[in-house]
């Protein structure tokens, strides 16, 4: 029996208003999960800014006290501490990650193996350097272009590790709104060789024409006694499959 047109009317209208309440209420979820990504981003951004850093800046001025103690318990104590506060940062490091791993489950998330790998090159820098991974790395489609950053960093920090004389240097990696899968790295070290281009810089400017991106090496702070190195490596990430 077909409704009468008043009770078809009605239930259109009950469907419109249903549909509504539940735009509302997956708009408020959204909202309500931006929320916490927005809060998890701040702790982490705060734990690294500030905690990471002091924690650093304390270690490297117990270390510049170690050739004024002559007691050799009070040296050990001062290293066990050191040793101590490095252990906390790799531990507040693990914390960070975990604060911005969100969905890791339905998204491809190479962040942990870029910590894996900032990790893996402290020793041989001689320090930790600062990290800023940016949660466009959540959703890079391309497995291959995630092997390329890992490859991009590596050689990067080598050669601050064996050529620069750095006591610092800054990493960021992101995919911006655009698409653009950038490598960032910064130092304060001697600067770019007067020789030029060392074999495995210009392998990373081959890299990234290879992926229609860009490769620049200029100078961190032009004009200074040590100069540095600003290191930048772009490649389009949108549109690439792994």
């Amino acid at each position: 029996v077909p409704f009468p047109q008043a009770d078809a009317a009605f239930a259109a209208s009950f469907a419109a208003q249903a549909g509504v309440a539940l735009e509302l209420a997956a708009s408020r979820g959204e909202a309500e999960r931006l929320s916490v990504y927005q809060d998890r981003d701040r702790i982490a951004r705060d734990l690294h800014d500030l905690v990471i850093q002091r924690l650093y800046a304390t270690g490297m001025s117990l270390q510049g006290t170690m050739p004024m103690i002559t007691r050799p318990e009070v040296a050990d104590r001062v290293t066990r501490a050191v040793d101590d506060m490095d252990e906390t940062i790799k531990e507040i490091r693990g914390a960070i990650f975990a604060l911005q791993a969100r969905d890791a489950a339905s998204e491809p998330d190479p962040r942990a193996d870029i910590v894996g790998l900032v990790e893996e090159m402290t020793p041989m820098l001689g320090f930790a350097p600062s990290l800023r991974l940016g949660s466009g790395l959540r959703g890079l489609a391309s497995g291959e272009l995630a092997d390329q950053a890992l490859t991009v960093l590596r050689e990067a920090l080598s050669n601050v590790a064996r050529h620069a004389g750095a006591t610092r240097a800054d990493v960021t990696v992101d995919v911006d709104s655009d698409g653009t899968l950038t490598v960032l790295v910064t130092d304060n070290g001697t600067g770019i060789p007067p020789e030029g281009r060392r074999s495995g810089l210009r392998n990373l400017a081959d890299r990234a024409a290879k992926f229609g991106g860009e490769f620049r090496l200029e100078p961190a702070d032009p004009g200074a006694e040590k100069p540095g190195t600003r290191l930048e490596w772009r490649v389009p990430a949108a549109g690439q499959s792994g």
